[in-house]
């Protein structure tokens, strides 16, 4: 987990080696293995380097080509180095690295170059003929990049700190993000704070003296198609996009990590990956890392655990989660993130994260979010009953309820009726309060809070009323982009890059185009998978109803070893009060003491996150990372 920064002066001032060196080392922790800074007049580019790959070993970036006159700074992993090899005049061998590929394809195709990489990614590259600067962020988000635009100045970085050091970047908290924040609403580029943003996956950025051009080079099809002459001809392919999904990331010459829960997703990937080794390096082990809870049983996952792990060429590692407090390393967290987030599991996977530094893991491999990615077939069954397939509607009411052990008649009526139901109809029945209650009156009015939640969440969401819609909805980017952004962070604290399988471009434009019959069949939601995975998943998680909710554990701990910070924070009645309405707070807090939060826990948690950010010390902070 590399990181990049830089500065371009695009009034022409010469750049300040002090200000490039502080931004660089504000991310020191990201680079163990060197850094490196280069500049040039109005012009500078640093970094810090993290081995991971074979390729990496020997890199040196910033990187200035003699030849062209090109300088790049580079986070990024290329995964069809072999495809690129001879258009580029390249050998794929380890010591030629994935940013030179990335030098000579914008020296060969330009501002086109990154529609035609694959693989994890974000970049500047300076142009010394043209004046300009060209950034890139991959497909999905993967590799974060943050940057701040002026007339004079343009700053970038892999994280907000690095930005935060400079004195021109103002302090100024984003309002309107605040209260996304606390609605969870998802937004496409910005940040908690004024004047920095979040380079939107698949977009680059051209940036000189005079000008600047925001670019998307890519984006799903929404009406791509495939179709084959059979189902298995469609599992079959799906196999092969998934397998090599995961084996270009197996690329690596320290020790990786695979995060196992116990679920289809990173089971797959595991169980994939074991077949993998066994053809390509059969002596290695795969090491698993798992929490598991001995006070929650309905929590904990090992008998799907060790369904995996009892096979040979397996190393499991266990963390005991039953008592990580959720706010027990907080304001190392927030440093950390340097905003409020989301995740109410993020100690949980904090301490994960740990066993796995201590293990010398360099490869963190998730399976994070398959269930977007492949798709449970949302809105099917409402497709079938709208298109009069009566016939095949009934047949998989019924199949699906004796799955899920439900009533078809309840069945039906979720997953038909109520679907039919207008949006606007929804809402004058609707029994639940507003995702919009929590903000303070003045403050809701004053962001015009109802029309943001609508337009940005509830009308998109209604409106994603087909399967293929519903599949297009969420497989946004935008819509991801606060997890990523977050996983690299944590991550990075532990010297470790995380890869998503799921998250490859090709399984991404595979699995949305098949047909939905593909992924609802038989009553079973994400069938493809399950298809593909006969033989090489125990049928105990290949056919797994549903997932583990780890809500019992944060809902008890957080009460338990964080009610001094909850009550102060509730009834301090302080640097809340611009955005949030206390009489509401009070009354969820009121409700969690009595043991009926229900869904208004994620509510207190994300005030909760605000609240210690509010909190920072910014000033020292800046001091301490600058």
């Amino acid at each position: 987990m590399s990181a990049i920064t830089g500065i371009f002066s695009r009034d022409g001032c010469p750049v300040s080696l002090e200000l490039i060196k502080r931004m660089n080392n504000s991310l020191s922790q990201r680079g163990p293995d060197g850094s490196g800074i280069w500049f040039d007049g109005p012009v500078a580019l640093g970094h810090q380097m993290l081995h991971t790959t074979p390729e990496s070993i020997n890199e040196k970036l910033p990187f200035e080509d003699p030849e062209t006159g090109l300088v790049i700074t580079a986070d990024a992993r290329i995964d069809n180095r072999a495809e690129l090899a001879p258009l580029l005049g390249l050998d794929n061998v380890k010591d030629v690295s994935d940013s030179l590929y990335i030098l000579n394809a914008y020296h060969k195709w330009g501002e086109k170059c990154p529609e035609k990489l694959l693989g994890d990614f974000a970049f500047v590259i300076w142009n010394p003929k043209k004046e300009q600067l060209f950034c890139a962020r991959d497909h999905m988000g993967i590799k974060p990049f943050y940057y701040y635009l002026s007339d004079d100045n343009f700053f970038f970085a892999t994280e907000l700190k690095a930005l935060l050091t400079n004195s021109e970047v103002s302090l100024c908290f984003n309002e309107l993000k605040i209260a996304y924040h606390l609605m969870n609403i998802p937004d496409k580029n910005a940040t908690f704070y004024n004047n920095i943003l979040s380079l939107i996956a698949s977009h680059s950025i051209t940036i000189s003296k005079n000008y600047h051009k925001v670019n998307e080079f890519w984006k799903l099809d929404p009406e791509s198609e495939i179709v084959m002459d059979s189902n298995e001809e469609y599992i079959q392919a799906f196999k092969k996009i998934f397998t090599e999904s995961i084996r270009c990331r197996l690329r690596s010459v320290f020790p990786i990590g695979f995060e196992l829960s116990g679920g289809l997703d990173s089971s797959s990937i595991v169980c994939t990956s074991r077949l993998l080794y066994n053809k390509y390096s059969p002596s290695k082990s795969i090491n698993t890392f798992s929490f598991i809870f001995d006070d929650f049983a309905n929590c904990d996952e090992r008998y799907y655990i060790n369904k995996v792990v009892e096979e040979d060429g397996f190393n499991p590692h266990y963390v005991n989660a039953d008592k990580i407090n959720p706010l027990g390393e907080i304001e190392t967290i927030m440093r950390n993130q340097d905003q409020p987030f989301f995740s109410p599991n993020i100690a949980i996977i904090w301490n994960l994260y740990k066993e796995m530094q201590n293990n010398k893991i360099r490869i963190n491999i998730s399976g994070l979010d398959g269930d977007s990615v492949i798709s449970y077939g949302q809105n099917y069954l409402k497709e079938l009953a709208i298109t009069l397939k009566w016939n095949k509607l009934i047949k998989e009411i019924r199949t699906f309820s004796k799955n899920q052990n439900l009533s078809s008649f309840d069945v039906f009526n979720e997953k038909v009726v109520f679907k039919l139901i207008p949006h606007h109809i929804k809402k004058i029945l609707a029994t639940n309060k507003s995702d919009a209650r929590i903000l303070n009156k003045n403050f809701s009015n004053k962001i015009n809070a109802g029309e943001c939640l609508d337009n940005l969440k509830l009308i998109p969401r209604n409106q994603a009323n087909t399967p293929k819609k519903y599949h297009y909805y969420i497989l946004n980017p935008f819509t991801h982009k606060e997890g990523l952004e977050m996983g690299d962070r944590l991550n990075a604290e532990f010297s470790m890059e995380p890869r998503y399988p799921f998250y490859d471009k090709r399984l991404v434009e595979f699995c949305y185009a098949i047909p939905t019959e593909m992924k609802f069949k038989d009553g079973w939601g994400r069938y493809i998978q399950r298809k593909a995975m006969d033989n090489i998943l125990p049928p105990e998680i290949q056919w797994r109803l549903k997932k583990t909710d780890f809500r019992p554990v944060f809902e008890k701990n957080l009460l338990s070893f964080g009610r001094t910070y909850l009550d102060k924070m509730v009834y301090g009645r302080g640097i809340l009060e611009d955005y949030v309405d206390l009489d509401e707070l009070e009354e969820i807090y009121h409700n969690y003491k009595l043991g009926s939060i229900g869904s208004d826990l994620i509510v207190l948690w994300l005030v909760t996150t605000l609240y210690f950010w509010l909190n920072i010390d910014f000033n020292s902070y800046i001091d301490e990372i600058g």
